[in-house]
């Protein structure tokens, strides 16, 4: 065998396709190895630091890991679809992810979630309000970064402890897209940017590039290891009716019938990006209860409920505000009523359908004081509609203490 020169000029023996092969592989192994310890030096420390993981007694839901059970047996990318089972006893809290990023705020939520029987799930923004994702995302995406360069480790983390993770994505309110790609937004007729009463800016539901970019932060968020996908303001600006024909531009609205039907050819379209991956949840009107149409915004309830794995009906009992709605003056000072009525409804619309129903419910104040009463009776009207799943609201994330999470054994 004729020596070959290296980069230096000195010589050393050539190596046969068959020792190549080999030592490639010993490369590959390594660095895949190195990879696994990495990512469990971060989890463990992300978990430590958030106190994720109880140093001493009393692990999390009664347990006592230890740092040893961060430890996978498999690649910690590599998720597993939760069983449909444990999908539908999740019972969780909002974090946006400044919340999530932030070590003292995370520490809090996680000692109130552990204190608090019952509770076994977060749903955490992945794309929020603004348009801002946690960290740095992938080349395909340009949505702004939070700076939290170790999120996915903290989601890693939840995952380890046995939580429930659920990604929410904002998907058509987004001020920073509609800017940054305006083509791709709703416009008025001279180019600008369309507004809707209170400011905002949309990205255009019919434009099937929006469609793609949702897609690949669902991808993205997979990849961390989130249990579901959860979208929000998955629907049309609401008091915008007729848009389409009033001159604004939203290229792609003749390709549909109805807004109704573009909404539904959305979620089926990400429901085939994440088939077998994860849950696909989609965040609806509480009104959606009770109005026969879509509204005006494209989400009629059992539209919606063929397309996807759950509905995420948001039935403040704030959020119901007309006189009369459910035979109440006050139908915010009837939270046990209103959302079992609603959970009814519900149910009694989508028997037969895809969806399961899991209730977003109110654990905030608007005009009327809530506290532990009004909580538990929103999540007893729940349980008693034969539901054992839910979320809780409070956009500042401060969940209220004195409530019985679990479900009536």
């Amino acid at each position: 065998m004729m020596p070959e020169t290296s980069g230096n000029g000195s010589t050393q023996p050539s190596l046969g396709r068959a020792e190549k092969r080999v030592q490639r592989r010993k490369r590959e192994a390594m660095i895949a190895g190195a990879c696994t310890v990495f990512l469990v030096a971060v989890s463990v420390v992300v978990a430590t630091f958030y106190g994720l993981i109880p140093i001493n007694n009393g692990g999390s839901h009664g347990r006592d890991p230890g740092l040893g059970s961060l430890v996978p047996e498999e690649d910690p990318c590599v998720t597993a679809m939760a069983p449909l089972e444990r999908a539908l006893q999740v019972r969780g809290v909002y974090l946006t992810m400044d919340t999530a990023g932030t070590p003292s705020r995370m520490g809090s939520i996680i000692r109130f979630v552990r204190n608090s029987p019952g509770l076994n799930g977060l749903v955490i923004d992945l794309k929020d309000n603004s348009g801002k994702v946690p960290c740095k995302p992938p080349d395909n995406i340009i949505s702004p970064a939070a700076g939290y360069g170790h999120f996915p480790g903290i989601v890693s983390a939840l995952k380890q402890e046995g939580y429930f993770t659920i990604a929410r994505i904002v998907a058509f309110q987004d001020p920073y897209m509609a800017q940054a790609v305006p083509e791709q937004a709703i416009r008025r007729s001279d180019g600008s940017l369309w507004r809707d009463r209170d400011g905002r800016l949309w990205l255009n539901p019919y434009d099937k590039r929006n469609w793609e970019y949702m897609k690949g932060l669902a991808l993205w968020a997979l990849d961390m290891g989130f249990d579901e996908i959860q979208l929000d303001y998955v629907r049309f600006p609401d008091s915008a009716r007729n848009l389409e024909t009033s001159g604004v531009i939203m290229p792609g609205w003749d390709d549909f019938e109805s807004r109704g039907e573009a909404i539904v050819a959305f979620l089926e379209y990400m429901g085939q990006a994440v088939e077998g991956k994860a849950y696909l949840s989609a965040d609806i009107f509480g009104f959606t209860t009770i109005a026969t149409d879509d509204m005006g915004i494209g989400q009629k309830l059992e539209d919606v409920a063929s397309a996807v794995d759950f509905i995420c009906p948001m039935v403040y009992p704030s959020h119901y505000y007309n006189a009369g709605i459910y035979g109440f003056e006050v139908p915010e000072a009837h939270p046990y009523e209103v959302v079992r009525m609603a959970m009814e409804e519900a149910k009694e619309r989508t028997s037969g359908l895809k969806a399961q129903i899991r209730p977003w419910l109110q654990d905030f104040s608007y005009r009327i004081k809530y506290g532990p009463d009004e909580v538990q009776g929103q999540i007893q009207a729940t349980f008693e509609s034969g539901l054992n799943t839910f979320i809780l609201w409070n956009p500042a994330n401060v969940y209220t203490k004195g409530v019985t999470y679990a479900p009536p054994q």
